[in-house]
């Protein structure tokens, strides 16, 4: 087993003027407060008994990667390392909500008028953006593949939350993300060459007032820990189910949140401290958390394995009634009748399009993919399975709950990445649609996109059980 971690920025030289995405701003970019990067890390199982010899995951601090963009990137990965198949690249979103927009909703600032006028209109505007990081990204994993070390796996996973995240949904309710660290150790010299991170929090830390590109609080994660390390341990971070948490900046003890109104949520005004602060926070417990696994637990893996279901999710609703019938079914039309069919022009002409929509018989369908990967470590006193399931969107933590209790290999050694391969839609169960509504059903392509996910995971996971 080998490993290699890499890194590359993906900042272009002109960023002013430009359009952000995330938040309806009413000002495009004007300044840079860190930059952009692609970070990668390569496991090489080449002498295991694995069909799939390699898995390389890749996370770019962008809002979100839609299918079109991930499969353009996977190709140019590709035309130098033909071995490599699409299954074995994960490409992850990390969601700052201070990167560029890829998909042209948010091309005109203003406001919730303008992004509405871009989705209808406003295609993708940065093509040339799109293949120069593409580009930038096949030539960081070139760099892989000659700094492969020989080395171990072990991993760890523990409740964490410092006061630093809330359910923005229900903020009256103790959360408690799984804070995860993969650790690699190099066989030769036994110390750690680079960690994997995985935690659950919205890169919003930086409020829809800052109009600065900014990696949000996940570029600090890396500055932290390479600082901790003076600069000998790598790091790699994916968003887990996050879709309904937010970072904790301007409202402070959080037991003090039952008290806030749930509009004034959505409105917090974090400025880079509270960027700062939280990413070094996640930073420095990640690091320790990889310090803490003793040495006798580390193993090579001995055997990768990808499963993988594309499917279509269609456009249509549900028979139900609650008080939240009206606003929602009128979402659902306005959507169906009018934006996406005057979408489907922008859509079918774009070069990356947002969707991988179909029309049949008078409905919309979207096309996404999930992935359920496992991953067998062994050593001669034992066996421990770790696994990863890739969601195309922002999924609800309740429903990463249930997704992660129902993994083959147990809740302790699985993870989600989501924002992996697609984005489609915020993923949240029929239950929260009917009865709560609210601001994720607007932009998602369907109400339906988290059952239809949910139904499609749990199916790859009975076929691995």
């Amino acid at each position: 087993m080998q490993v290699a971690f890499s890194k590359i920025s993906i900042t272009p030289k002109q960023y002013i003027g430009k359009s952000l995405a995330g938040y309806t701003r009413k000002e495009s970019c004007s300044g840079i407060l860190d930059e952009l990067y692609a970070y990668s890390v390569l496991i090489d199982c080449s002498n295991s008994n694995s069909e799939e010899n390699y898995l390389l995951a890749i996370a770019v601090d962008l809002l979100k990667i839609p299918l079109s963009i991930s499969n353009y990137i996977k190709e140019k990965i590709i035309e130098t390392h033909p071995f490599l198949k699409k299954e074995q690249i994960l490409i992850h979103a990390t969601h700052t909500h201070a990167g560029f927009d890829l998909t042209g909703e948010f091309f005109w600032p203003g406001g919730f008028l303008s992004v509405l006028r871009g989705i209808m209109f406003g295609a993708n505007r940065n093509d040339k953006y799109i293949v120069w990081f593409s580009n930038r990204i096949a030539k960081m994993v070139n760099v892989l593949f000659k700094e492969l070390i020989p080395c171990k796996i072990a991993w760890k996973k523990i409740p964490f939350n410092p006061n630093i995240v809330f359910n923005r949904r229900h903020p009256s309710e103790a959360v408690f993300p799984n804070l995860t660290t993969i650790s690699f150790k190099s066989i030769e010299s036994e110390s750690i060459i680079g960690i994997i991170i995985n935690y659950a929090c919205h890169p919003t830390t930086l409020s829809y007032q800052n109009s600065k590109l900014s990696a949000d609080f996940i570029g600090q994660i890396h500055e932290n820990i390479s600082q901790l390390s003076h600069g000998k341990i790598k790091s790699v971070y994916f968003n887990s189910a996050s879709g309904d948490i937010n970072p904790l900046t301007t409202f402070g003890e959080l037991n003090h949140l039952e008290e806030v109104q749930k509009d004034l949520i959505y409105d917090q005004l974090g400025t880079y401290d509270n960027t700062k602060e939280i990413g070094h926070k996640i930073g420095q417990s990640a690091l320790e958390l990889a310090k803490s696994i003793p040495n006798q637990e580390y193993c090579e893996v001995d055997k990768l394995k990808i499963s993988t279901q594309r499917f279509w999710i269609p456009m249509k609703d549900i028979k139900y009634f609650s008080s939240k019938w009206f606003m929602n079914k009128l979402i659902f039309l306005i959507k169906k009748l009018f934006l996406i069919n005057v979408a489907k022009y922008q859509i079918l002409k774009a070069n990356f399009p947002i969707f991988d929509l179909s029309y049949r018989f008078g409905n919309y369908k979207c096309r996404t993919i999930v992935q359920y990967i496992e991953l067998r470590a062994r050593s001669e006193k034992q066996e421990n399975i770790l696994s990863l399931i890739t969601v195309p969107g922002e999924l609800f933590l309740a429903l990463g709950e249930i997704l992660l209790r129902s993994t083959p290999v147990g809740y302790e050694n699985s993870l989600i990445f989501q924002n992996t391969q697609d984005w489609v839609a915020y993923l949240f169960s029929l239950r929260d649609y009917m009865e709560e509504g609210g601001y994720e059903v607007t932009p998602s392509f369907s109400p339906l996109c988290g059952y239809y996910v949910q139904k499609a995971i749990l199916s790859l996971l009975n076929e691995n059980s």
